[in-house]
């Protein structure tokens, strides 16, 4: 990922405050897609159709921005929808259909931009799934409390929904996630399958090594793999992003080698003594001017003595 200044930073909907511009790699051509971040407000701002641009190391990067400032408090929630940070006009939530689902986004008629929430763009890729039951009986088993996607607030007992900020309660979806995220989704599924290498990822129950992109649970004791926090993305985003850096670096062109020049008459011995017997200009030049410089010595000194 790479964050670059803008000269004009698009103002947060909701804050007011300059969002953090970031260009991220993008796929079909596109070489960089930009999408703006504010980290205290934990929204996301999209241009037309920028999301579908977004490459699998783009999305990665998006993913570590939407860590940050996780442990920060929330601003104070408008009860108004904010208006576009581009035209300024009031944003309408709209429910967007996708193949995973339908999601809820603030989009804007004129600019036809969208403004997400976290838990918005993961439900856009299809990231999260429902909390159930025996999610929570787990996490309460491990100490580990139960949180917002969206803003991070502590969820307490069977409520379905944030309290602060009212989403929905959702889980992360870590083999939907290594699915959709993980290089070479575009070859055949036995091509994948056989170049893909297993993952190490420590069980909550037992410490065994496991792969989150293909078990939901413990292969050894059976404890269910659960990623109730984005924080827990980060072994994931670490394997994935190595991952596309060396499929990238695999269809990376070789260096092309001058080539070899095919031997012919020149490079025969009898080239080279008529090259000796004929010399070009630079050595007849060269001969002259010794010639030159030899009569002069000698006619000094028949001059002298």
């Amino acid at each position: 990922m790479q964050l670059v200044g803008q000269p004009q930073q698009l103002p947060c909907p909701q804050c007011a405050a300059p969002m953090a511009h970031l260009s991220l790699a993008g796929r079909g051509g596109v070489a960089t897609v930009p999408v703006d971040h504010c980290t205290a407000c934990r929204l996301v701002w999209f241009d037309a159709l920028e999301s579908v641009q977004l490459a699998g190391l783009g999305w990665i990067a998006l993913l570590r921005e939407l860590q940050r400032g996780l442990g920060d408090p929330l601003p104070a929630a408008r009860p108004t929808p904010p208006d576009c940070p581009l035209c300024r006009q009031p944003l309408k939530p709209v429910q967007n259909q996708t193949r995973f689902g339908r999601f809820p986004a603030l989009e804007c008629a004129r600019c036809h931009g969208h403004l997400h929430s976290h838990a918005g763009v993961l439900a856009e890729r299809g990231l999260v799934r429902a909390v159930l039951p025996a999610d929570r009986q787990v996490l309460r088993q491990e100490g580990r409390a139960l949180g917002c996607l969206n803003c991070g607030a502590a969820a307490e007992g069977r409520e379905e929904q944030c309290r602060y900020c009212a989403t929905p309660l959702l889980m992360l979806d870590l083999p939907r996630l290594a699915q959709a995220l993980r290089p070479g989704q575009d070859r055949p599924p036995e091509t994948a399958r056989r170049r893909a290498a297993p993952w190490a990822w420590a069980c909550h129950g037992c410490g065994a090594a496991l792969d989150p992109g293909r078990h939901t649970a413990c292969t050894q004791c059976g404890h269910a793999v659960l990623a109730p926090s984005l924080l827990d993305l980060t072994p994931l985003l670490d394997r994935l992003e190595a991952e596309w850096r060396a499929e990238i670096a695999a269809r990376a062109p070789l260096p092309q080698r001058p080539p070899r020049r095919t031997r012919d008459w020149r490079d025969t011995g009898l080239a080279r003594l008529l090259h000796r017997l004929r010399p070009d200009e630079e050595e007849r030049a060269a001969l002259a001017w010794q010639a030159a410089l030899g009569l002069g010595l000698l006619l000094a000194w028949w001059l002298l003595f």
